[in-house]
């Protein structure tokens, strides 16, 4: 697409156009750099994650033990096999759906102007109306919704699921305490609204004094006990019936977002194009098709979703075992699509511009060796 740009410059009298040259360097270098056909060392964001992986004498030391945990015991070709198989099975079918929609459907093989090769084009869905059925079920729950403050709300919640009872002390010591499920929800209203201690604290109610409230905060709220309320969240959901209309709850999105830190956090670092000149973080949190959050992880600045995902689906608070995980753009690589297949996810994510992107073709077994190429 840049040849017309550097070649055909007619001021230059045939030469290449050097400014329009490197141009076309710096936009592929970086096309690459995101596909991961190209590296950086040394850097976070762009190194090599193969470099990091055990090699050598460390791998053989635990090649068994960690092959017999993935299920991977037979011989890689019996694996290959397998995997190649199944992808010529899902380009058969896409390929016959393609030829019964018909040249009028939104997605079709086309030839592209420029290379002469054949590409994937897929029409922009249209945006559709909100039904009036879904307008006046709106109306109608909205007006179903009793008006209360946050803490009532928690308080309710806990009386159906005993979620802030999950709040243990650190040292692992039998609580005492009277009414410590309210000094945890005034807590989490605190944290939540992020507004501090002040406009919870009432010197008149034992359980809301400043240093009680201190001590709670200093003993009982950190991250495994969230994990442990959460848990008790999940599993009270799933035992509604009208979740199992929603879905099996094997169907899981997850997907990050941006928070700027105003103050001095080891978990903070500065990223110009979210924060300009501030530091953030990454909040990465898993939802299944339930509308359950599963758990989620802190992400230091904006580093690359996927090296991190995993991490979420392999902490999940509770819940089932996802089987499919949607992600966006963004926490797409190759290593990390491989890596999902191999811990038994489906992996499914997002493309934005899919009609650009470059598939895989493999040697399909029982036939003559195709060129494998991209």
């Amino acid at each position: 697409m840049w040849r017309r740009a550097v070649l055909n410059n007619p001021t230059l009298d045939g030469a290449a156009d050097r400014d329009a040259y490197v141009m076309c360097l710096l936009t592929q270098l970086h096309a690459a750099l995101r596909r991961r056909d190209l590296f950086a060392d040394p850097s976070l964001r762009w190194a090599d994650p193969r470099a990091k992986l055990l090699d050598g004498a460390d791998w053989n030391a635990v090649r068994g033990e960690v092959l017999a945990g993935l299920g991977l015991t037979a011989p890689v070709e019996a694996h290959l096999a397998e995997y190649t198989a199944t992808l010529d099975a899902g380009w058969r079918q896409l390929t016959q759906r393609i030829a019964e929609a018909g040249p009028d459907a939104s997605v079709r093989v086309v030839p592209d102007g420029e290379t002469g090769r054949m590409r994937l084009s897929v029409s922009r869905l249209e945006k559709l109306g909100d039904p009036p059925s879904l307008i006046d079920l709106r109306k109608r729950v909205a007006a179903m919704m009793p008006v209360v403050d946050l803490p009532e709300l928690l308080m309710d919640v806990h009386s159906w699921t005993g979620m802030l009872d999950a709040y243990t002390h650190v040292g692992g010591l039998a609580t005492r305490m009277d009414q410590l499920p309210v000094t945890v929800a005034a807590l989490l209203v605190a944290d939540a609204c992020n507004v501090g201690l002040v406009p919870v604290i009432h010197p008149g109610n034992p359980a809301l004094t400043r240093d009680r409230l201190s001590h709670v905060d200093q003993n009982y709220i950190r991250a495994d006990t969230h994990a442990a309320a959460n848990a008790r969240l999940v599993d009270y959901q799933q035992r509604i019936g009208i979740t199992e209309l929603w879905g099996g709850g094997l169907v899981a999105s997850v997907d990050g977002l941006r928070f700027r830190v105003p103050v001095q956090s080891v978990h903070a670092a500065p990223s110009p194009r979210f924060f300009g000149y501030k530091r953030g973080i990454t909040w990465l949190n898993a939802v299944n098709d339930r509308f359950a959050g599963l758990g989620a992880i802190i992400i230091t600045g904006t580093v690359r979703d996927s090296l991190y995902i995993l991490d979420a689906l392999l902490n999940l608070d509770a819940g089932p075992k996802p089987e499919m995980v949607a992600t966006d753009t963004a926490s797409y690589s190759d290593i990390v699509f491989g890596l999902f297949r191999l811990l038994g996810y489906r992996f499914s994510p997002r493309i934005a511009d899919v009609g650009g992107t470059g598939f895989w073709r493999a040697d399909i077994p029982g036939r003559a060796p195709a060129t494998t190429a991209r």
